[in-house]
């Protein structure tokens, strides 16, 4: 009986987005020309946010958000369950970041632009040189003092709220920078926009959990540590998902 609600709901979502997209747009473009325009930018982008969590009926509540770092560079490790995810992050992190997305988004009408500019990075998990691209610009931004948002199952689940493995690359670069990584649980956000067809997947305004992790400190790490760091946060963040559920 709540197939045609939650249609309705993504139509009208996708109106709201696509249009405002192209409100945006413009503005967007002429900061995104010019690395200097980059922080303005950011903050464009978390204005547009906020708007867009607002008119999809997501109210946000957020849980330990005292533990974001309020300097130096690190790892942003949320879970992947919705297409709100990226939104949430830019409402809930202040402090000027770097999002890492896949390839595929170049092929997105007018949204490749936040990815094709140069301010955030484009991964191609399909070829070893753009990997490694990739990585280096990674540890250019954090270099720079700059977080770096990575989704670490690299795609939004299909089986949420149960996180997919995740992918080695966040911790990888955590480790060899030896900087945090600070894991953030959406909670209930595939509830609010699931990934699905047209008919399948939830959707639906309601609350938006969100529970901020305390970073893990990676010092003292090295690369044989990696597999033990992905497991760990994995854990926390599933522990978290299953408390935060039950």
């Amino acid at each position: 009986m709540l197939y045609p609600f939650r249609a309705i709901y993504k139509i009208y979502f996708l109106f709201v987005f696509v249009l405002s997209v192209i409100i945006v747009y413009p503005f967007i473009y002429y900061l995104l020309s010019n690395p200097k325009r980059f922080p303005k930018a950011f903050i464009l982008m978390r204005w547009h946010s906020y708007a867009l969590l607002l008119l999809a009926g997501a109210r946000l509540r957020v849980e330990g958000i005292e533990n974001i770092p309020k300097e130096g560079a690190y790892i942003i490790c949320p879970n992947h369950t919705s297409y709100l995810d990226i939104f949430c992050v830019y409402a809930i992190i202040d402090k000027y970041f770097v999002f890492t997305g896949k390839k595929e988004i170049e092929k997105w009408p007018l949204f490749h632009i936040y990815y094709t500019s140069g301010m955030n990075i484009l991964v191609d998990r399909q070829s070893q040189t753009g990997s490694i691209t990739a990585l280096k610009r990674m540890v250019q931004e954090i270099d720079k003092g700059n977080a770096v948002a990575i989704f670490p199952e690299g795609t939004i689940s299909k089986q949420a709220p149960l996180l997919e493995p995740f992918k080695p690359g966040a911790f990888a670069i955590a480790i060899q920078k030896q900087i945090p990584i600070l894991p953030i649980t959406f909670v209930s956000n595939w509830r609010r926009l699931q990934r699905g067809g047209f008919w399948s997947g939830k959707a639906g305004p309601g609350i938006a959990h969100i529970i901020v992790n305390k970073p893990i400190i990676t010092a003292g790490l090295s690369k044989k540590d990696i597999e033990q760091l992905q497991t760990q946060v994995q854990t926390i963040m599933n522990n978290t998902l299953l408390n935060a559920l039950k």
